[in-house]
């Protein structure tokens, strides 16, 4: 409870300092459990809402044009931290997306059952921990020709859990250029970016699959115009401070579910 005043009163000197007014109908102070942006925050963890998940229900499975695409995977992206395998799902939309208007809009049954499956997956989507500055924490890495990802886990006294999941699809052109190790080096950087808040501040443990990436992170790259948007990633990485460890294959099952095919 300390602390929990102590930052109120460090956010309300904050909001007097740049003239901010708060409304004291729509303030709830010292509860242990808040509804926050579609979203349930309790001391045990964070999860989604009836009402969001309803929400993504309530597509047809059948989308008729382009713009009720963009507006289911708005939804899904929405809560895309829940979600370990999201980019596997996206990749056979990215056809109709890439549609231009003299082009014919050709829905096939491919797109009808991946709209189901994410409908199903987001309707038993975990409850995500919250980690703490106390805890130890574990970057995954993957990535496959088509598209990479990231899970962020806390240790426990029973193993580990997950906190949050993100990654993403390749472009086009990156897929065909890029070579392997390049999508990977691409995968660690992207995660670090995206957890600043969890990540920034603290020691943590990056496991990978590919020896490549501990060579990347750890020794200078030869200044050269051809690598200068890999030496950039390297030296946005070295803000980090983190224990690198090259795990086997068969070890990182939780981001190879995510970039494989098919399931586990």
């Amino acid at each position: 409870m300390k602390d929990h005043i102590k930052h109120v009163e460090i956010f309300s000197d904050a909001c007097h300092k740049e003239g901010l007014v708060l409304s004291k109908k729509k303030a709830t102070i010292a509860v242990n459990k808040i509804e926050f942006l579609g979203t349930l925050i309790d001391e045990t963890g964070i999860e989604l809402q009836d009402h969001i998940v309803e929400k993504i229900r309530n597509f047809l499975d059948v989308l008729k044009d382009k713009k009720h695409l963009q507006s289911f995977l708005g939804v899904v992206n929405f809560v895309g931290i829940f979600i370990k395998d999201l980019a596997k799902y996206r990749t056979d939309f990215r056809p109709l997306l890439e549609e231009t208007e003299s082009s014919k809009w050709k829905w096939e049954e491919i797109h009808t059952q991946k709209v189901r499956e994410l409908k199903q997956v987001s309707s038993n989507l975990p409850k995500l921990a919250i980690p703490q500055d106390e805890d130890e924490l574990v970057v995954y890495i993957d990535a496959n020709d088509c598209r990479w990802a990231a899970v962020l886990m806390k240790k426990t006294t029973t193993g580990e859990e997950p906190c949050r999941y993100t990654g993403g699809l390749f472009s086009e052109q990156q897929a065909q250029v890029w070579h392997i190790n390049e999508k990977e080096f691409f995968a660690v950087w992207k995660a670090f970016k995206k957890w600043p808040l969890f990540l920034l501040a603290k020691e943590f443990t990056l496991k990978v699959d590919n020896t490549n990436v501990k060579a990347f992170l750890k020794y200078k790259l030869e200044s050269k115009i051809e690598k200068a948007r890999i030496i950039r990633w390297q030296a946005e990485c070295q803000y980090y401070c983190y224990n690198i460890i090259v795990i086997k294959s068969h070890e990182n099952i939780l981001a190879d579910f995510l970039t494989r095919d098919g399931g586990i």
